[in-house]
């Protein structure tokens, strides 16, 4: 039941479709740079089991709303970012302080956003069990400290791995860091050329891969056997993922078959979007590599320490990369061994679970 409303809640927040603009008053002195700043809102995170949860919604959604001045999503105001964001904020604390007496049935994130940078604005938790609030980060920790193991918030906010994550964290928090900062050279090397997930927008910096705090699929083939990708082939270097599953989403478009028939564990990585949506300021979700995948098993006691901590899936015996095998690529793949603590190949028909990454 929880599990499909999140899947609910995630669809509803991604429809952040631009029917009509809703536009302040100014929010700068008229020494200040000018220009017109565009918002938007949703539920990035919400869990109940009861039948008023959409009633629930609703009441928070226009409680913000009335705070706003707004009727709808997008909205926009005009004067500087940084005065913008700040009243924004301001109103948005004024929504919460009009809700925070509420006796809640389920559990709510809502998350306002400034769409030109990507950040999360205000975060505000609604609670069944009173521990409600809102702030402007749920993580306190710097992106660029950011290291294996750190826990990876919805806002794109950070926690260092040694934090005990209070109820609202857990339920803010969608993967754990991987790997901090990217290798131009070596053996961890990442030759991608990654876009935002919206597909068109250059990412201009990849500062780290996240682990997604929970598997996207429990148990998949990999692929189609006696069919050659071309994609990653490294069994253990190279943080490829990225580009090695955007060649396996392009060859399959090519070939104009159903991707979640011809490449299961790419389909699910992908789609892992439904259930847990990336922030928008990230590369979205893929499949690792063999080398990312290595480096994982490498650290996998730290990183499981945190998922556990998080409320996120342990592991399964076995996961897929999206790195097919170099000595025959048209039938092998590499996969992840838990149990038996290597990376090995196999058919590409063998089944397997999958857990998604992403770059931030």
């Amino acid at each position: 039941m929880k599990s499909s409303i999140k899947r609910m809640s995630a669809l509803l927040t991604m429809m952040a479709v631009a029917i009509l603009t809703f536009t302040f008053s100014g929010c700068s002195d008229d020494d200040d740079p000018v220009t017109e700043v565009t918002y938007t809102y949703g539920f990035s995170n919400m869990s109940a089991s009861h039948p008023d949860f959409l009633e629930e919604m609703s009441k928070i959604e226009k409680g913000f709303q009335s705070a706003l001045g707004i009727t709808g999503k997008p909205f926009t105001k005009k004067g500087s970012i940084e005065e913008c964001d700040k009243q924004v904020y301001e109103a948005c604390q004024r929504a919460f302080d009009s809700l925070k007496g509420e006796a809640w049935q389920g559990d709510y994130t809502f998350q306002v956003t400034n769409v030109g940078t990507g950040k999360v604005v205000c975060t505000a938790i609604f609670s069944a069990d009173d521990e409600n609030l809102t702030i402007s980060t749920i993580g306190n920790k710097a992106m660029e400290d950011a290291d294996t193991g750190d826990f990876y918030f919805s806002d794109v906010s950070f926690a260092d791995k040694s934090t005990e994550l209070a109820s609202w964290q857990k339920a803010a928090c969608i993967g754990v860091v991987l790997k901090k900062g990217r290798d131009d050279s070596g053996d961890l090397v990442d030759n991608g050329n990654y876009t935002l997930k919206d597909g068109t927008t250059p990412m201009q910096k990849v500062h780290g891969y996240v682990l997604a705090l929970r598997d996207a699929n429990g148990g998949c083939q990999w692929g189609k056997l006696w069919t050659e990708v071309g994609c990653d082939r490294n069994q253990t270097t190279g943080f490829n993922g990225y580009s090695s599953t955007q060649t396996i989403v392009a060859f399959n478009k090519d070939k104009n078959w159903n991707l979640s028939d011809a490449f299961p564990a790419v389909y699910h990585a992908v789609n892992y979007e439904t259930v847990c949506p990336a922030p928008s300021q990230t590369s979205g979700w893929f499949l690792p590599s063999g080398g990312q995948c290595q480096y994982w098993l490498e650290n996998r006691d730290v990183i499981l320490r945190s998922i556990q901590n998080a409320g996120g899936d342990g592991w399964k015996d076995w996961y897929c990369s999206s790195s097919e095998m170099s000595d025959s690529p048209e039938r092998n793949a590499y996969y992840l061994s838990m149990r038996y603590g290597y990376m090995d190949d196999d058919l590409k028909d063998f089944s397997c679970a999958v857990r998604a990454c992403l770059a931030f």
